[in-house]
Protein backbone atom coordinates (compact mmCIF):
# COMPACT_ATOMS: atom_id res chain seq x y z
CA UNK A 1 0.00 0.00 0.00
CA UNK A 2 1.37 3.43 -1.06
CA UNK A 3 1.05 6.31 1.82
CA UNK A 4 1.91 9.97 2.01
CA UNK A 5 0.56 13.31 2.78
CA UNK A 6 -1.81 14.99 0.41
CA UNK A 7 -0.10 16.01 -2.87
CA UNK A 8 2.94 13.93 -2.42
CA UNK A 9 2.20 12.60 -5.85
CA UNK A 10 1.06 9.24 -5.20
CA UNK A 11 -1.29 8.85 -8.84
CA UNK A 12 1.85 9.42 -10.55
CA UNK A 13 3.57 7.33 -8.70
CA UNK A 14 1.20 4.36 -9.78
CA UNK A 15 0.81 5.27 -12.92
CA UNK A 16 4.73 4.02 -13.50
CA UNK A 17 4.40 0.43 -12.45
CA UNK A 18 2.85 -2.24 -14.62
CA UNK A 19 1.47 -3.89 -11.27
CA UNK A 20 -0.60 -1.07 -9.41
CA UNK A 21 -4.16 -0.86 -9.61
CA UNK A 22 -5.64 2.85 -9.57
CA UNK A 23 -8.50 2.90 -7.34
CA UNK A 24 -9.45 6.54 -7.52
CA UNK A 25 -9.43 6.21 -11.37
CA UNK A 26 -11.39 3.69 -11.21
CA UNK A 27 -13.37 5.82 -8.84
CA UNK A 28 -13.33 8.87 -11.11
CA UNK A 29 -12.76 10.80 -7.81
CA UNK A 30 -9.70 11.74 -6.07
CA UNK A 31 -10.07 10.75 -2.42
CA UNK A 32 -10.56 13.48 -0.63
CA UNK A 33 -13.43 15.72 0.27
CA UNK A 34 -11.99 17.88 -2.62
CA UNK A 35 -11.71 14.83 -4.74
CA UNK A 36 -14.88 15.71 -7.29
CA UNK A 37 -14.61 15.68 -10.75
CA UNK A 38 -16.74 17.93 -13.28
CA UNK A 39 -18.11 14.73 -14.31
CA UNK A 40 -20.37 12.06 -12.10
CA UNK A 41 -18.20 8.89 -10.22
CA UNK A 42 -19.59 5.47 -12.01
CA UNK A 43 -22.75 3.63 -10.42
CA UNK A 44 -21.21 1.00 -7.58
CA UNK A 45 -21.59 -1.80 -9.89
CA UNK A 46 -19.90 -0.18 -12.92
CA UNK A 47 -17.00 0.77 -10.50
CA UNK A 48 -16.39 -2.86 -8.73
CA UNK A 49 -17.03 -4.23 -12.25
CA UNK A 50 -13.97 -1.72 -13.21
CA UNK A 51 -11.76 -2.95 -10.60
CA UNK A 52 -13.01 -7.04 -11.31
CA UNK A 53 -11.69 -6.77 -14.39
CA UNK A 54 -8.49 -4.53 -13.66
CA UNK A 55 -7.67 -7.18 -11.11
CA UNK A 56 -7.89 -10.11 -13.04
CA UNK A 57 -6.05 -8.78 -15.71
CA UNK A 58 -2.77 -8.02 -13.52
CA UNK A 59 -3.29 -11.52 -12.23
CA UNK A 60 -3.43 -12.98 -16.11
CA UNK A 61 -0.85 -11.00 -16.35
CA UNK A 62 1.67 -12.92 -13.87
CA UNK A 63 1.68 -10.47 -10.77
CA UNK A 64 1.72 -12.06 -7.81
CA UNK A 65 1.91 -8.90 -5.79
CA UNK A 66 0.15 -5.60 -6.46
CA UNK A 67 0.18 -2.13 -5.37
CA UNK A 68 -2.63 0.14 -4.80
CA UNK A 69 -2.76 3.65 -2.94
CA UNK A 70 -3.77 3.68 0.82
CA UNK A 71 -7.65 4.55 0.78
CA UNK A 72 -10.56 4.85 3.25
CA UNK A 73 -13.14 2.15 3.18
CA UNK A 74 -14.93 4.77 0.28
CA UNK A 75 -13.77 6.78 -2.45
CA UNK A 76 -16.49 9.54 -2.73
CA UNK A 77 -19.38 7.68 -2.83
CA UNK A 78 -17.63 3.90 -4.56
CA UNK A 79 -17.08 1.54 -1.34
CA UNK A 80 -14.10 -0.66 -1.97
CA UNK A 81 -15.09 -4.49 -1.33
CA UNK A 82 -14.85 -5.34 2.16
CA UNK A 83 -11.92 -8.00 1.32
CA UNK A 84 -9.92 -5.76 -0.56
CA UNK A 85 -10.06 -2.92 2.29
CA UNK A 86 -8.89 -5.54 4.83
CA UNK A 87 -6.30 -6.65 2.71
CA UNK A 88 -5.03 -3.13 2.60
CA UNK A 89 -4.91 -2.37 6.19
CA UNK A 90 -3.10 -5.72 6.62
CA UNK A 91 -0.27 -4.62 3.51
CA UNK A 92 2.92 -3.11 4.21
CA UNK A 93 2.62 0.28 3.80
CA UNK A 94 5.23 2.49 1.70
CA UNK A 95 5.58 6.07 2.34
CA UNK A 96 6.24 8.95 -0.32
CA UNK A 97 7.87 12.04 0.81
CA UNK A 98 7.59 15.71 -1.09
CA UNK A 99 8.52 18.78 -0.15
CA UNK A 100 5.14 21.58 1.29
CA UNK A 101 6.09 23.29 -2.05
CA UNK A 102 5.98 20.68 -4.23
CA UNK A 103 2.73 19.56 -2.66
CA UNK A 104 1.09 22.85 -3.19
CA UNK A 105 2.26 23.43 -6.56
CA UNK A 106 0.90 19.44 -7.62
CA UNK A 107 -2.50 20.48 -5.73
CA UNK A 108 -2.66 23.51 -7.43
CA UNK A 109 -2.81 21.89 -10.90
CA UNK A 110 -4.84 18.95 -9.98
CA UNK A 111 -7.43 20.75 -7.75
CA UNK A 112 -7.53 24.23 -9.30
CA UNK A 113 -5.57 24.19 -13.02
CA UNK A 114 -7.22 20.79 -14.24
CA UNK A 115 -10.26 20.66 -12.55
CA UNK A 116 -11.26 24.52 -13.58
CA UNK A 117 -10.50 23.09 -17.41
CA UNK A 118 -12.84 20.59 -16.87
CA UNK A 119 -15.70 22.69 -15.74
CA UNK A 120 -15.22 24.66 -18.73
CA UNK A 121 -14.98 21.67 -21.03
CA UNK A 122 -17.93 20.54 -19.76
CA UNK A 123 -20.19 23.45 -19.22
CA UNK A 124 -18.32 26.30 -21.21
CA UNK A 125 -16.07 29.40 -20.40
CA UNK A 126 -18.61 31.45 -18.34
CA UNK A 127 -21.00 28.54 -16.69
CA UNK A 128 -17.70 26.37 -15.88
CA UNK A 129 -15.88 28.86 -14.22
CA UNK A 130 -19.06 29.60 -11.88
CA UNK A 131 -19.54 26.04 -11.58
CA UNK A 132 -16.09 25.23 -10.24
CA UNK A 133 -16.14 28.20 -8.06
CA UNK A 134 -19.39 26.10 -6.16
CA UNK A 135 -17.41 23.00 -6.37
CA UNK A 136 -14.60 24.76 -4.24
CA UNK A 137 -16.57 26.16 -1.79
CA UNK A 138 -18.77 23.07 -1.58
CA UNK A 139 -15.59 20.88 -0.62
CA UNK A 140 -14.38 23.15 2.01
CA UNK A 141 -18.02 23.86 3.38
CA UNK A 142 -17.95 19.90 3.85
CA UNK A 143 -14.93 20.14 6.49
CA UNK A 144 -16.41 22.93 8.40
CA UNK A 145 -16.90 21.09 11.54
CA UNK A 146 -13.24 19.60 11.27
CA UNK A 147 -11.73 22.91 10.04
CA UNK A 148 -13.89 25.38 13.12
CA UNK A 149 -16.01 28.23 12.06
CA UNK A 150 -13.26 31.02 12.74
CA UNK A 151 -10.68 28.96 10.45
CA UNK A 152 -13.47 27.92 8.06
CA UNK A 153 -14.23 31.68 7.53
CA UNK A 154 -10.58 32.80 7.14
CA UNK A 155 -10.12 30.20 4.22
CA UNK A 156 -13.12 30.33 2.34
CA UNK A 157 -12.13 34.25 2.27
CA UNK A 158 -8.67 33.57 0.58
CA UNK A 159 -10.61 31.36 -1.52
CA UNK A 160 -12.74 33.59 -2.39
CA UNK A 161 -10.34 35.93 -3.05
CA UNK A 162 -8.11 33.66 -5.46
CA UNK A 163 -11.64 32.74 -7.51
CA UNK A 164 -12.35 36.31 -8.14
CA UNK A 165 -8.39 36.99 -9.30
CA UNK A 166 -8.91 33.81 -11.54
CA UNK A 167 -11.99 35.26 -12.84
CA UNK A 168 -10.83 38.52 -12.90
CA UNK A 169 -7.35 38.13 -14.64
CA UNK A 170 -6.87 34.17 -15.24
CA UNK A 171 -4.55 34.10 -13.02
CA UNK A 172 -4.55 31.51 -10.01
CA UNK A 173 -1.37 32.10 -8.08
CA UNK A 174 -3.47 33.51 -5.48
CA UNK A 175 -4.95 29.68 -4.56
CA UNK A 176 -1.83 28.80 -3.40
CA UNK A 177 -2.50 30.76 -0.23
CA UNK A 178 -5.90 28.77 0.69
CA UNK A 179 -3.65 25.51 -0.28
CA UNK A 180 -0.96 26.06 1.70
CA UNK A 181 -3.28 26.97 5.28
CA UNK A 182 -5.25 23.90 4.41
CA UNK A 183 -2.31 21.86 4.42
CA UNK A 184 -1.13 23.23 7.39
CA UNK A 185 -3.38 23.61 9.42
CA UNK A 186 -5.97 20.30 8.42
CA UNK A 187 -4.76 17.91 5.94
CA UNK A 188 -1.04 17.77 7.54
CA UNK A 189 -1.99 17.17 11.26
CA UNK A 190 -4.53 14.67 10.28
CA UNK A 191 -2.57 12.66 8.14
CA UNK A 192 0.76 12.76 10.73
CA UNK A 193 -1.89 11.39 13.40
CA UNK A 194 -3.10 8.69 10.35
CA UNK A 195 0.56 7.95 9.87
CA UNK A 196 1.22 7.69 13.91
CA UNK A 197 -1.17 4.63 14.31
CA UNK A 198 0.39 2.89 10.84
CA UNK A 199 4.03 3.01 12.03
CA UNK A 200 4.66 -0.48 12.62
CA UNK A 201 3.43 -1.65 8.61
CA UNK A 202 5.63 1.35 7.04
CA UNK A 203 8.41 -0.44 5.45
CA UNK A 204 10.09 2.31 3.54
CA UNK A 205 10.27 5.82 3.04
CA UNK A 206 11.85 8.13 0.53
CA UNK A 207 10.91 10.32 -2.72
CA UNK A 208 9.69 9.41 -6.00
CA UNK A 209 13.00 7.89 -7.32
CA UNK A 210 13.27 5.76 -4.50
CA UNK A 211 10.12 4.86 -3.93
CA UNK A 212 9.51 3.89 -6.99
CA UNK A 213 12.93 1.67 -7.32
CA UNK A 214 11.85 0.43 -4.59
CA UNK A 215 8.40 -1.06 -5.35
CA UNK A 216 10.18 -2.23 -8.21
CA UNK A 217 12.91 -4.41 -6.81
CA UNK A 218 9.64 -5.75 -4.40
CA UNK A 219 8.09 -6.93 -8.18
CA UNK A 220 11.07 -8.46 -9.35
CA UNK A 221 11.63 -10.25 -6.14
CA UNK A 222 7.64 -11.24 -6.12
CA UNK A 223 7.73 -12.59 -9.48
CA UNK A 224 11.01 -14.52 -9.28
Amino acid sequence: VLGGLTGVGKTEVLAELGNAVDLEGHAHHRGSSFGKHATPQPTPIDFENSLAVDLLRKRAAGYRQLVVEDEGHTIGRCALPLSLHRTMGQSPLVWLEESRAGRVERILKDYVVDLSAEFIDVHGPEAGLEAFAARLRESLDKIVKRLGGERHRRLAAIMDAALAEQRRSGSVDLHRDWIEGLLGEYYDPMYAYQKEKKTERIVFSGDREAVQEYLQERRRAACA
